[in-house]
């Protein structure tokens, strides 16, 4: 079913006609603070600061999804076992992991990321608590220090289980030409254009400037600026490591591409790949039957984290959602409701798929008519796959096994402590 564009510009003139108070754009850091998470929450005091190879044995849970470090992650226990074990995490160093699943979804692909408790609600200090609602960062990538030989299904990991992780390192290499620059042209490089200087540098090599050019990243991110410039965000990240998170986070991709570009080490790499994924013109479509839902330029921004975020539900699930500003062959799956919002000022319906009635994500309604956008939807990305305009067929997404291998005997290092 189509945005009902009509009746929402009706209610707007209506509004108009009534001389209803000047239009409110939504802030957007409203989002960003998961305020429907309550104001219990308080603040959790110290920081593990960690390097590249450290090792550690820390609790872990499966993820639906590839989180990248820099993201925020709002969590809600529901289960006694889970609470206990990140109550002591909180009281030790605040670390705990969340694990990626393999490009299936589910198996485990052995990489996760740490996330490191910020706030956490009062029962954190209950013994034992019963419930937990709590906000994390993810700050590092990890590899599971032991896995086990035979491929491990993802629900064995639905509760919290301690594992041995060693962190994996983020390599960021220099400029290409750096080695190769001619001292003799120093003084120039302030008054002569950087390309011309670039090619007297790469003429010395054995390459030409463009081999070069691939990987050099003062390129890469006039790209990446460009591309989300159009989405009203220009404040990325300076640095190339934390850039090649934000942009992997913000971009829409396939589970697939998503792994791909998180187990990458390289911060030049990354962005490279990120550039390349960048240059497709792609469609949103529902996971379960490939009906069109979404174009990727009605993606943008209602959270000052960018067009993707994580959120989490009453019953604890957490849920990584892109917003669109208008969505197609979609039909409502319920009465809206105003309930644990996460947009504050807008009650939510859930959103179907018109073709095989999934679930795709939810239509967000404002409340005021003078409050902007008037309406926008939030796409799970696990329900909708990014698909190349023109193929029939989701881009780069696997085709998930039809029955997962049975659980094989594991090391001794993933049972629980």
């Amino acid at each position: 079913m189509q945005d009902n564009v009509a009746s929402d510009g009706e209610e707007e003139r209506n509004g108009e006609g009534n001389g209803e108070s000047e239009e409110e754009q939504f802030d957007i850091s409203l989002a960003a603070s998961h305020s429907y998470m309550g104001n219990s929450l308080v603040a959790v005091s110290g920081r593990s600061v960690l390097e590249a190879g450290w090792v550690g044995r820390v609790p872990v849970a499966a993820h639906h999804g590839t989180v990248f470090p820099g993201e925020t992650v709002p969590m809600l226990l529901t289960h006694p076992h889970d609470a206990a074990i990140i109550t002591r995490a909180i009281k030790h160093n605040k670390l705990f992991g969340l694990l990626c699943p393999d490009e299936t979804g589910s198996l485990v692909s052995g990489y996760g990321v740490l996330c490191e408790v910020f706030e956490a609600g009062v029962g954190a200090d209950d013994e034992p608590p019963r419930t937990l609602s709590f906000k994390a960062r993810a700050t590092h990538r990890f590899r599971c220090l032991h896995m086990p030989k035979h491929s491990v299904p993802i629900h064995m990991y639905s509760r919290m289980r301690a594992v041995d992780v060693r962190v994996l390192p983020e390599v960021r290499l220099g400029e290409p030409l750096r080695h190769a620059r001619l001292a003799s042209l120093d003084t120039l490089r302030r008054s002569t254009s950087d390309c011309r200087l670039r090619c007297m540098d790469a003429a010395v090599t054995p390459w030409p400037l463009f081999v070069y050019d691939i990987f050099d990243y003062r390129r890469m991110r006039r790209i990446i600026e460009d591309y989300f410039r159009t989405m009203s965000l220009e404040n990325l990240p300076e640095e190339a490591v934390s850039l090649s998170f934000w942009t992997a986070s913000n971009l829409a991709l396939s589970a697939r591409d998503r792994l791909a570009l998180f187990v990458v080490d390289d911060a030049l790499l990354r962005l490279h790949m990120e550039v390349r994924l960048i240059t497709r013109k792609s469609v949103l479509c529902c996971a379960s039957c490939a009906t069109v839902v979404a174009r990727r330029e009605d993606i943008f921004a209602m959270s000052s984290e960018g067009v993707h975020a994580n959120y989490s539900n009453p019953g604890g699930y957490m849920h990584d959602i892109v917003t669109v500003s208008r969505a197609s062959n979609t039909a409502p799956g319920g009465a809206p409701s105003s309930e644990f919002s996460w947009f504050p000022g807008y009650s939510w319906t859930v959103a179907l798929c018109s073709s095989c009635t999934s679930h795709v994500g939810w239509r967000f309604d404002a409340r005021r008519r003078t409050l902007r956008p008037q309406h926008f939807y939030g796409l799970c990305r696990n329900f909708v796959r990014p698909r190349c305009d023109g193929d029939s067929s989701p881009a780069s997404s696997p085709t998930p096994s039809a029955s997962p291998p049975a659980a094989e005997p594991e090391d001794e290092s993933l049972r629980d402590s």
